[in-house]
């Protein structure tokens, strides 16, 4: 419903929006949204709650030194799904590992209690994966799903000494994040009008697939590697990981039924050694300490998505010598 202004002007009220789950993705997204106009929410397990209620503090990295830092302070801090239905919300974020999201979604989880009481709200999930939208189909209707990906890098700083003036989430927004589904463009109305780049895509989920394909043997051979991009140059590490990703891909292929971007078809062995010397140049952050802080964290996700492709190759009769070779070399020998 609309309102009236003190000079007599209609405006519409401000979205009400939920984020579940306010680690650094979720607090990145929720501030920006906030700063776009929304009156942002979050709902967080009790154990975080007080921590949810004084604010959390975030740093955009603009370069290799400049800092702007925020405050993104919620409107109000939710622990019980029963309070969801109260709220009306016109989007509801979700803001969690694949990991979480599985197990909330389990039978008497809380994601599935948070839905249950969504009402008419579009639900944005972010998590990568061909097997997400699945699971959500039996607590979300089509209609009111939009597939977020994630298109920055956020973390718990400090990562080292100096980086940032009091502890808080540091963030990197290198290029727009993409949306796709039946209001992708309220999605990235909000998030563009608070600053955060965004855009319409028209299969958000391939596009991400094709970035997973290529990231997780990538992170795969770098722990081989000992996380030292110096190692990712030495040995057979790059190369391994340009083969694998090039299976991953093929995979992905043939499940989503459209060519990858043209430009993953670069990447090779040799190229992914430039890569090391240019991209922590390039990056406004400790680069090297960033992934093996985020991919030692997530490790066990890691490992399943390379399980998972190895097992689709098979069930696929694709090629996955190299997928198999570099996943027993880091994660062990399968049974």
């Amino acid at each position: 419903m609309k309102g009236i202004d003190q000079k007599g002007r209609s405006s519409a009220p401000a979205p009400r929006v939920l984020v579940v789950g306010a680690g650094a993705v979720g607090q990145v997204y929720a501030l920006h949204m906030q700063r776009g106009g929304a009156k942002v929410d979050v709902f967080v397990k009790p154990k975080y709650a007080a921590e949810a209620k004084g604010g959390y503090r975030l740093y955009r990295m603009c370069g290799k030194k400049k800092r702007e830092q925020h405050i993104f302070e919620p409107e109000a801090v939710l622990c019980d799904p029963a309070e969801v239905a109260a709220k009306s919300y016109e989007q509801i974020w979700i803001c969690v590992s694949t990991t979480a999201l599985e197990a909330g979604l389990a039978e008497g989880g809380t994601i599935a209690a948070v839905l249950a009481n969504a009402g008419e709200a579009t639900v944005v999930p972010l998590q990568p994966g061909l097997h997400v939208p699945e699971r959500l189909a039996e607590h979300v209707p089509p209609h009111q799903m939009v597939d977020g990906g994630i298109a920055m890098v956020a973390y718990q700083a400090p990562l080292v000494e100096g980086e940032v003036e009091e502890p808080g989430v540091a963030y990197f927004l290198p290029s727009p994040s993409p949306f796709s589904g039946p209001d992708a463009a309220g999605v990235v109305k909000l998030l563009t009008a608070g600053g955060c780049p965004a855009e319409g895509h028209a299969n958000t989920r391939a596009l991400m697939a094709y970035g997973s394909a290529t990231l997780m043997p990538t992170m795969t051979a770098l722990e081989g590697a000992g996380w030292k991009l110096a190692g990712m140059r030495k040995g057979p590490w790059a190369k391994r990981a340009a083969r694998a990703s090039a299976e991953a891909r093929e995979v992905t292929e043939a499940q989503v039924g459209e060519a990858p971007p043209w430009a993953l078809s670069l990447i090779t062995g040799p190229t992914m050694k430039l890569a090391t010397w240019v991209a922590p140049v390039a990056a406004p952050f400790e680069l090297e300490v960033y992934l093996r802080y985020h991919f030692t964290k997530v490790r066990e996700q890691t490992k399943r998505l390379m399980a998972q492709y190895i097992a689709d190759a098979e069930r696929l009769d694709l090629p996955h010598e190299a997928l198999s070779e570099l996943s027993d070399a880091v994660f062990g020998a399968s049974d």
